[in-house]
């Protein structure tokens, strides 16, 4: 069992192959939700084992959602800065300059629906 990341890889490909988005995220949500629950309740190891079951779950997300990229998740990361102000460590770099910058699908749609400095 040499090739556990390949194998990993293949196995998350497949899982995301199979199922839509919508049958993905009612499980996400319930996995998020009950799952942590019980989990949360038995102690750090189960904590743990919660963890790998979400770490999982993104990492199939990332399979069937290849065209998301980390210019997106960091424009997503500005927003939700810009507007919680105060809440977690200030980024390493001009978010400002970064949105004026970054052109995206995701852009686009905070531009058309949501108020935020872009």
């Amino acid at each position: 069992m040499d090739n556990i990341e390949a194998f990993y890889d293949e196995w998350c490909q497949k899982i995301a192959d199979a199922k839509t988005p919508e049958e993905f995220i009612a499980h996400f949500r319930e996995h998020v939700y009950d799952h942590y629950d019980r989990h949360n309740r038995a102690g750090e190891t189960s904590l743990m084992i919660w963890m790998v079951g979400v770490f999982n779950f993104m990492h199939i997300f990332e399979k069937k959602f290849p065209d998301i990229t980390y210019g997106d998740m960091l424009f997503k990361l500005c927003t939700y800065h810009e507007n919680h102000e105060g809440e977690g460590p200030e980024p390493p770099f001009d978010i400002d300059q970064f949105m004026e910058w970054y052109d995206g699908d995701i852009k686009a749609f905070y531009k058309s629906r949501i108020k935020c400095k872009i």
